[in-house]
């Protein structure tokens, strides 16, 4: 301890648990004083220190190392001071094996990655230079050849340890190494770089703990192509934080490019964006925060205008993104007050805001302050409290920042995209790890991305890598290292805390406190959850970096993102095409969608943990390099180097781990063959090709005899990376050397061949030359040479042509008679010898038959027999003989003949006799080589059909066998190919299967299936043969079913579940299933394994033992070994010795055991009934006559048998006729593997595992671990290698398990719905969901035949209904077919179905050629030539005499309902619109036509846009009538297309013929396209409510306006002409005028009059809508006549003392004051109510004369209410008498009087009621006369001076009902201008009034309730006019704000004055 204890010694002091370097200071007095290097000061006794306490330093650990992975003391101090060493000298980047470790330096290091420094890390390897960003991305770079494979670089670390400029780094180099491969620069290396700015202005801010934190995770994907440069790329964002946008923590900012905006904005910019200094907006100012030193925020500005402009966006784009900036900041300066609900009292702002987003100021005032729902089909509006109103704006505000990011994503994606045809690198920057003091939604997010990088990194880097050693026999002692599964089990697992939060968000009423209360009491025992103890609102998590308290409040708010409907759909109707086109895509949450969760769209954590999962499954295909970013200190101050936080930091990211498994382990791993081809340059000339291993050991021993640096494993080659790095610049020598040997050579023979090619030309030259001279002189001479020849040869052979002529003719004379003669003697001859060897021969056999007679008179026994015997002999002579014969047949003549003849027959059966005739013949050439005589047995055998029991070593088929024998018995019912007996031909003994014609009895030839042919012809083949099954004779019945059984190929018992696919072609043939066979998955054989296992998990809680199966991806565990084929319940017919028994069909339990069917009474198998040898059966089959019925032919009887589905009988069927077909082998194979999942206690998917992992437990040896995403699953094997080969065989990731080349999504066993015959049908079958279409198997066998796939697009619906049956059915909806799915479980239906909807999702929407054109139209519009030639080389554009085949625009797939009933498809609607469009042409009164067509484009929304492209089609060109105009011009007029860019091109189109026209002729096609301009210019932004009525529509024709009338009290009628644009509002406005009350101190409005009730229109209001449902009203209800007016009437009552009692004015009040009394809502006596009539009277007569006649008295008096008071005394005095009535036996038989005396007393009352209506009308006589000399003004002044002096006078009253109790059931709601009464219908005094600046809201909760909140409690009232009472109150109080906020802004003025 002396030796090393002297000052200034260096070592090891052991304080608090963690080594710190040490320098000893001082030695004295028995004290020793330490000094660390990070400044603190210990000291000791010298006595009690020990070695465990103090150790000395090596001098390694002194001078630092640039790879720790070699660091000689491992503990976390020497990595601290590792790190702390070169952090001092400037050096940031350190080592741990091929792991970068970057410690932030918080300030730009000059000289450290400048383009020299690229430049010398581009060309040295690792380990040549010091650790280096660039060193990364090099090796990053060169393994995407070298390793062959995708690379991906994660980059982690806490928040400001310097992700985001590592990724920029990475990116610059990788940018300067692809201009390198390239002589140009690429614009994809500019656009990233240059947008880089753009990125980190819209996604970066100022945090707590970093001035620059990234509030996005990115994944950047960089496609490279072979030559080494960028060909592409993709940037994919997560979770940005949008609530940042309005609200901060103190210290923070919101994001750069609000700040960056304001300070770059120049003077014209600032003045048309509205933009004031940071401090005046609310969205900036509230953190308290502004400015920030480390930021340049004018410089950035620059910066991101550059970048902008290098995504190719113009500058009407960029205009647009800094208005949605302003916008922004625009809207948080919004600012509410309290008037019955909030109100906008900052109109200045809401107008600057209204014009940045191009939309109205009201309509955008009223979706801040109102929620807009539907109720009864109105549209009723709900005043939002002050917060619900601030809420609705921060949500505008988070909604417009989120779209504007998304775009400029997008659209630098578009500018980056390309190829990806090579390999890629992916960075991965994503936020780090954050612990603030106030932890919130967002932080769990992050922390929980963490949580999931770090799961990837310790699979990497420990569990994946341990395993590798162990599979591989290497000797490895386990590194232990801390798993954070039980962490991400406590967030992901089914209750959860993303589980838990999503079912609370799905709540309506769930709040922060329940979603609390739920976590605590379902995680509080939990070791990774925290529950604090006095805080109340919060909840911890232990995180792998530490634990975190998380503030539950907002978290359900934040995980709905909620975004209302009604701001969208304003946002969606902006006059600005990009604030559309932000929004164009989000769909409403009103409309049904499936979706995983339960009550609509997904939730934001849902949404996040499924991008996550995306993003590993990315990950894990690609080989990672990461990058370990450190934090040194939390202020992000240069130099400083805080060791405890970055000691934290090592320890919770598993360095020390990290480090020493790096330092033992062996990174680097390639197989023996990979191995071999990249260095095998090192040793070409001792190269053992044979031997890899020894070629290996060869390698390593020359350049490494140590093993320290390698191994050898099983299968792969261990190396660390130095020894790599020797390789590898060994290897770029040895190839740099050939190179350049090379290049030699290649310059060589390049010099070589130019001058060969140069001497060559001119020999060429001269030749050619020489040649033309020569040819000149030849061409000459032959000509005359050819002229001296032809006259002489000619004369020549004239002279030769006669005598040949005299020869020839007298040799034919001589041959001819010669001829004669020989042909007369030979007949002679023939004749004369033929007759003689007749007689000869008839004496002969006379003699022999005398000879043979006596002969066997006299043999005995022995000689007859050898006599049999030579007969025999000479009989096999004869039938070699006859079948040398037939080999020496000429058959190809034959062939010919077959040919002609087959070419008469008819063309139905050309192509089942080509087949026919083709097999022939390929029999025929294999029978050439095969002499099997004459005797040759008709059924074939296994070995003769090529499947000999030596080829079968076990029960899993290649595809080609199976698909060839599938194809050969297509039929179960089919005869097999044999011969007749009668042709005597011999089977082939190998190679595939020939087909001969088999003949029945009537000589009909049945010609099978062929093996190319589709389904639909196997299907017909089988019908055919089908028919004339039972014709054949029984004996040739059993041969054939024999024969077929044996030769079919038996499946596995998962395949045969679902029946034979046989069975399937002739009863469930699909119209789309394909002609091919393809296989399920693309990979080569699938694993097959079985052994007992040992499993515990999920619902296990103990070992249990099970016997488990590897089969086609699926592992299967069974109770037992599976010793039966098949087993389960059939009814069986028969059997007992009674007749009445042998007729009962009794149920039993069949086993099948080998060959023996056994059945039994019950399942226990107790008690045997009875068995069957199948192998001794002759015949199974199908019977016809019986549902699922199944006959098994003994030779004692036949069993008759019946299952109890479809499925069931064909899955017995065809394991029943393998069985009964197959030979021992066979059944013993069957029997060994065979695994039937119906007897599965449970069954997992092999590609949903996550990993593999071996266990180390001593308890548990042989043991291992299935890990998913929701479960574990623990496994324990009965020995080492039986362990490992199930690991092996398991360890399959997710993506590795593909479909046709692609990764599988789902896939199961699911029922389709299948409609054969009557009847519905359900078909269980194999469904394979994938990115690119819904695939559906007849089995889930890698060899099983797709039967159809439907191809997902974005046109693909779904529909989830509830099916009668009680299960759930998804109908997915393609081009050509679809799939009605049924499930038994609503969880698993909605499963499918929200994956399939994400597919659909997923894929881009699908553009026509029509929209194409149009765009094409769109990018040319100032170019009017290229225009026309577009439409002239179009004829989609052109218009068109013939029907389309095809719609125009691209329409959703699937059935569309009209008014309650299915309808065909869009595609059938959109063909027959335009068809109407064709009959329409010529039609005299198309308006009902043209009405109709309106409806269905009404009704069904996405035929408008596609009515609107055939009407451009239609009236493009000159030969287009003038109807189709005429139809545009309406459809103009109601509504115009959702799609701007078809909008922008109908304008142009319509602008385009208005220009056009200069004929005469064609005036009125240009007024029509004029007039239809202007009314989409007016429809636009307006939505009609119903389709115009027939008056319209004929006023639009005529180009005329509408005349209608409106009513006033009194009688008055005032007619008005409108149009089909007219408003309400501008109607009222007119009438003012007219009646010169422009000055009205009251407000008026147009009411709708139906009959007794009456609504006011909103002035916004089409009156055309209106009149519109008059007129489909009255169309709807002729019997019953329903007066509909417009009435212009008071509306609200604002002065009702200062109107002057002269103006017309006064007389409105007047006319409305005295219908108020007439219909009862006056309350006032009786003897008021006279006056008021006398009045009345005298107002309307004058003075009182007995000759006047009077009016009705229901004008004049409210009768109702005298006779609704009659009827209550009437009824008192009913209820009295009936009270004492009392009760006796004659009640029964005086019931009938009973019933006189009720007639007689209503009689009675209506004597009273005429009684007292003549009382009242003396009464009224009266009081008029005493009015005489009254004139009219004053008549009417003292009437409504009586009717003043109530104080509800100026209230209109609504009858309501109480809901609730508090008040009287009949009640009138009184809504004023200052408040809202309510009152006992009839009595004057209210009982109660509130005041609108009481209430907090009104709304209505419920149809037809209207809810009223003050502070205090919450009035329900029943009423049906909720809707106008609504829209009363709100009128009230917007003038209440008007006139709050005029006086505010006089008061202001004054104050400014001042």
């Amino acid at each position: 301890m002396d030796l090393f204890l002297q000052e200034g010694s260096r070592v090891w002091l052991k304080e608090d648990g963690v080594n710190q370097p040490c320098t000893i200071s001082s030695v004295s007095g028995g004290v020793v004083i330490f000094t660390t290097d990070y400044g603190e000061v210990y000291t000791y006794k010298l006595k009690t220190l020990s070695r465990q306490r103090v150790c000395v330093m090596s001098q390694e650990s002194r001078d630092g190392v640039e790879d720790m992975a070699s660091l000689q003391e491992l503990h976390d101090g020497a990595i601290l001071h590792t790190l702390h060493l070169r952090y001092t000298q400037q050096l940031i980047y350190t080592y741990i094996g091929s792991i970068l470790v970057a410690v932030n330096p918080c300030v730009c290091v000059s000289g450290v990655y400048d383009e020299a420094a690229v430049e010398l890390y581009s060309a040295g390897g690792r380990g040549q230079l010091p650790p280096h960003i660039y060193a990364l991305a090099n090796q990053t770079y060169r393994a995407l050849w070298q390793r062959h494979d995708n690379q991906c670089v994660l980059i982690s670390g806490e928040s400001g340890s310097g992700k985001t400029e590592s990724t920029k780094l990475i990116l610059r180099f990788l940018s300067a190494m692809s201009q390198r491969s390239q002589p140009t620069s690429s614009h994809v290396e500019n656009a990233i770089l240059e947008s880089s700015p753009v990125l980190e202005a819209f996604g970066n801010a100022r945090t707590a703990h970093n001035s620059n934190s990234s509030r996005f995770g990115k994944f950047i994907q960089l496609h490279f192509s072979y030559r080494g440069n960028i060909l592409s790329g993709q940037i994919t964002h997560y979770l940005l934080e949008k609530n940042r946008v309005v609200r901060q923590n103190p210290g923070e900012r919101n994001y750069h490019i609000f700040y960056t905006l304001l300070a770059g904005a120049s003077t014209e910019q600032r003045e048309a964006l509205c933009l004031s200094p940071p401090e005046s907006y609310q969205y900036l100012n509230q953190s308290g925060c502004i400015t920030d030193s480390t930021i340049n925020d004018k410089l950035t500005f620059q910066h991101v205008l550059g970048g902008l402009s290098t995504l190719q966006l113009s500058e009407s784009c960029i205009r647009n993104v800094l208005q949605v900036l302003s916008a922004v900041l625009l809207t948080g300066n919004i600012q509410f007050l309290t008037a019955g609900g909030a109100a906008v009292s900052t109109n200045t702002v809401l107008g600057q805001l209204a014009n940045m987003l191009c939309v109205d100021s009201s309509l955008l005032s009223e979706v801040l302050t109102q929620k807009s729902m539907m109720l009864r089909g109105e549209l009723i509006s709900t005043p939002l409290t002050i917060e619900q109103a601030e809420d609705s704006r921060d949500s505008l505000a988070m909604a417009l920042y989120s779209r504007l990011f998304d775009w400029v994503l997008r659209c630098l994606n578009k500018r980056i995209h390309g190829d990806s045809s090579f390999r890629s690198i992916c960075i991965l920057d994503i936020f780090g790890f954050e612990n603030f003091e106030v932890n919130r939604f967002e932080q769990f997010n992050i922390n929980y991305a963490n949580e999931k990088l770090q799961e990837y990194f310790n699979k990497h880097i420990f569990c994946l890598e341990q395993l590798e050693y162990s599979k591989e026999g290497l000797e490895w002692e386990n590194v232990n290292w801390n798993d954070n599964g039980e962490c991400l089990d406590l967030i992901e697992m089914r209750l959860g805390l993303l589980a838990l939060l999503n079912e609370e968000s799905h709540f309506p009423k769930a709040t922060d406190a329940t979603l609390l209360e739920k976590l605590h009491s379902q995680h509080l025992r939990n070791q990774f959850y925290v529950k604090p103890r006095m805080a109340t609102h919060q909840f911890g998590v232990k995180h792998y970096a530490g634990e975190v308290l998380y503030e539950v409040s907002g978290f359900l708010e934040k995980n709905r993102d909620t975004f209302r409907d009604d701001i969208l759909n304003l946002l969606k109707e902006s006059r600005s095409d990009f604030v559309y086109e932000l929004f164009e895509r989000i769909p409403c949450q009103n409309v049904e969608s499936l979706r995983n969760s339960k009550h609509g769209r997904l939730t934001v954590s849902l949404q996040f943990k499924n991008s996550l999962h995306s993003l590993m499954s990315t990950l894990s295909t690609c080989n990672p390099f990461f990058v370990r970013c450190i934090k040194p200190n939390n202020n992000k101050m240069p130099g400083q180097f805080d060791w405890q936080l970055v000691l934290q930091q090592l320890r919770y990211s598993g360095m020390l781990e990290t480090v020493r498994i790096r330092r033992r382990g062996f990174p680097i791993r390639l197989s023996f063959q990979d191995f071999y081809s990249r260095y095998r340059v090192l040793l070409r000339g001792s190269a053992l090709l044979d031997d890899m291993k020894g070629w290996c050991l060869q390698l390593f021993h020359r350049y490494n005899s140590a093993e320290s640096n390698w191994r050898i494993g099983k299968t792969k080659v261990f190396l660390r990376e130095c020894l790599e790095a020797v390789l590898e610049k060994q290897r770029d020598s040895e190839i740099l050397k050939a190179v350049t040997l090379i290049q030699a050579h290649v310059l060589g023979y390049l010099q070589r061949r130019q001058f060969h090619r140069l001497l060559q030309s001119i020999v060429v030259l001269q030749k050619s030359f020489r040649a033309l001279l020569c040819r000149r002189r030849y061409l000459r001479v032959r000509w005359a040479s050819v002229v001296f020849q032809k006259v002489l040869k000619g004369q020549r052979v004239r002279r030769m042509y006669k005598q040949l002529l005299e020869d020839q003719r007298e040799n034919w004379r001589r041959e001819e008679e010669r001829r004669r003669e020989e042909d007369k003697r030979r007949e002679e001859a023939q004749r004369i010898s033929q007759v003689e060897e007749i007689l000869r021969l008839e004496r002969e056999m006379e003699l022999l038959r005398r000879r043979k007679e006596e002969t066997e008179r006299s043999l005995g026994a022995e000689s007859q027999e050898r006599l049999r015997r030579l007969r025999d002999a000479i009989d096999a002579q004869a039938s070699r003989a006859a079948q040398h014969f037939l080999h020496v047949l000429n058959f190809h003549e034959i062939d010919e003949c077959v040919r002609s003849i087959e070419s008469t027959l008819p063309d139905t059966h050309a192509h089942s006799q080509i087949h026919t005739q083709t097999h022939a013949q390929a029999a025929g050439r294999e029978e050439e080589d095969v002499d099997e005589g004459l005797g040759a047995d008709d059924s074939p055998n296994p070995s003769e059909t090529g499947q000999s029991d030596g080829q079968r070593t076990s029960g899993i088929r290649s595809g080609d066998e199976s698909e060839e024998e599938e194809e050969l018995y297509a039929n179960e019912r089919m005869p097999p190919p044999t011969q007749p007996h009668a042709a005597n031909h011999s089977l082939p003994s190998s190679g595939g299967p020939a087909y001969c014609p088999l003949q029945s009895e009537e000589g009909e030839e049945l010609i099978p299936p062929d093996e190319d042919s589709e389904d639909e012809d196997v299907a017909m083949t089988t019908r055919q043969s089908s028919s004339h099954a039972n014709q054949w004779p029984s004996q040739q019945r059993v041969s054939i079913a024999t024969s077929t059984s044996s030769g079919a190929q038996y499946y596995s018992s998962e395949a045969s579940m679902e029946g034979s696919d046989d069975d399937f072609d002739r009863c469930d043939s699909d119209g789309d299933s394909l002609g091919r066979r393809d296989s399920v998955y693309s990979c080569v054989t699938l694993p097959y394994f079985h052994s007992f296992l040992y499993l515990k998990g999920g619902v296990l809680s103990v070992w249990r033992r099970r016997w488990c199966v590897l089969r086609d991806e699926m592992l299967l565990w069974f109770r037992a070994k599976q010793e039966a084929l098949k087993q389960g319940w059939l009814r069986k017919k028969g059997g007992g010795s009674s007749t009445l028994s042998r007729r009962n069909w009794k149920r039993r339990w069949f086993v099948l055991r080998q060959n023996s069917l056994l059945y039994y009474t019950n399942d226990k198998e107790d008690q045997l009934k009875g068995a069957l040898d199948l192998r001794s059966a002759r015949e199974v089959y199908e019977c016809p006559d019986r549902v699922n019925g199944i006959d098994v032919v003994m030779p004692d009887r036949t069993y008759h048998l019946t299952a109890e589905s479809a499925e069931d009988a064909s899955h017995w069927f065809s394991v029943l006729s393998q069985v009964h077909g197959s030979t021992e082998q066979e059944i013993s194979e069957m029997n060994a593997e065979q695994a039937n999942p119906q007897n599965a206690v449970g069954s997992l998917d092999v590609g949903m595992i996550d990993s593999v992992c071996a266990c180390d437990a001593p308890d548990r040896p042989f043991s291992f671990v299935l890990q998913f995403s929701q479960r574990l699953l623990e496994c324990r094997a009965d020995s080492a290698e039986e362990m490992h080969h199930w690991i092996t065989l398991l360890q399959r990731s997710k993506g590795d398990a593909r479909v046709q080349g692609q990764e599988f999504l789902m896939r199961g066993w699911l029922y389709k719905e299948w409609s054969g015959g009557v009847a519905k049908q359900l078909r269980r079958r194999w469904f394979v969901l994938t990115h690119a279409s819904l695939d559906e198997y007849s089995s889930s066998q890698s060899n099983a035949p797709k039967r159809s796939s439907l191809l997902l697009t974005s046109l693909c619906t779904i529909t989830h209904t509830h099916a009668p049956s009680g299960d759930w059915a998804v109908a997915v909806y393609g081009r050509r077919q679809e799939y009605v799915l049924v499930f038994k479980l609503q969880s698993e239906a909605q499963r499918w179905a929200a994956a399939v909807q994400d597919v659909i999702d997923s894929k881009p929407p699908v553009e026509t050629h029509t929209q194409q054109l149009l765009l094409n139209i769109k990018e040319n519009s100032l170019n009017s030539e290229l225009v026309e030639q577009i439409y002239l080389r179009n004829p989609l554009l052109r218009y068109s005499k013939h029907s389309l085949r095809t719609p125009l625009l691209a329409l959703p797939y699937g059935p569309v309902e009209r008014r309650g009933h299915r309808r065909g498809s869009l595609h059938s609607e959109a063909l027959k619109m335009f068809d109407s469009l064709l009959q329409l042409e010529g039609v005299a009164n198309p308006v009902s036509a043209i009405q109709g067509l309106l409806q269905t484009a009404w009704e069904l929304r996405p035929l408008r846009e596609e009515l609107v492209c055939q009407l451009l089609k239609q009236t493009s060109g000159d030969a287009a009538p003038l109807s189709n105009w005429q139809i545009m011009a309406c459809v103009c007029c109601n509504f115009s297309p959702a799609s701007r860019s078809l909008l922008t091109h109908l304008k142009f189109h319509l602008k385009r013929w208005v220009r056009a026209r200069e004929c005469p002729e064609d005036t009125e096609v240009a007024r029509l396209a004029a007039f239809s301009y202007e009314a989409l210019r007016r429809v636009c932004g307006r939505a009609r409510e119903c389709v115009s009525s027939q008056q319209e529509l004929s006023a639009i024709l005529r180009f005329q306006d509408m005349n209608t009338h409106i009513h006033c009290h009194g009688g008055g009628v005032c007619k008005i002409s409108i149009n089909s644009h007219t408003t309400a509002g501008e109607v009222v406005q007119r009438l003012l005028r007219g009646l010169q009350m422009e000055d009205s101190r009251n407000m008026f409005s147009l009411f709708e009059v139906r009959g007794q009730a009456e609504r006011a229109l909103d002035s916004r209001t089409a009156v055309a809508d209106v009149l519109a449902k008059f007129e489909r009203r009255t169309a709807e209800g002729a019997a019953v006549q329903t007066d509909c007016r417009l009435y212009f009437k008071l509306y609200c009552h604002l002065d009702t003392h200062s109107v002057h009692p002269t103006s017309m004015e006064f007389a409105f009040m007047f006319e409305q004051a005295h219908e108020a009394v007439i219909q009862g809502r006056y309350p006032a006596p009786v003897e008021t109510l006279q006056i008021l009539a006398a009045l009345r009277i005298q107002y309307l007569l004058g003075d009182y004369n007995s000759q006047n006649a009077w009016p009705d008295l229901e004008q004049l008096f409210p009768v109702s209410r005298l006779r609704s008071r009659l009827q209550a005394c009437t009824s008192l005095s009913r209820s009295n008498s009936a009270h004492r009535k009392r009760s006796s036996f004659l009640e029964g038989t005086l019931r009938r009087s009973l019933r006189g005396r009720a007639r007689a007393e209503e009689s009675q009352e209506e004597a009273w009621f005429e009684q007292e209506v003549c009382v009242l009308r003396g009464n009224v006589q009266e009081k008029w006369a005493r009015l005489e000399g009254m004139s009219q003004q004053d008549s009417m002044l003292k009437y409504m001076n009586i009717i003043r002096e109530w104080k509800g006078y100026g209230c209109s009253l609504f009858n309501v009902q109480c809901a609730d109790g508090v008040y009287p059931e009949d009640l009138w709601l009184a809504v004023g201008q200052e408040n809202v009464g309510v009152y006992k219908r009839g009595e004057a005094w209210p009982l109660e009034v509130l005041s609108y600046e009481l209430i907090l809201s009104f709304g209505a909760p419920q149809p037809n309730t209207l809810c009223i909140s003050t502070q205090e409690r919450h009035l329900l009232f029943l009423t049906e006019q909720v809707v106008d009472i609504a829209r009363l109150m709100k009128t009230y109080i917007s003038l209440i704000v008007k006139r709050r906020v005029s006086t505010c802004q006089s008061i202001s003025n004054q104050g400014n004055h001042w």
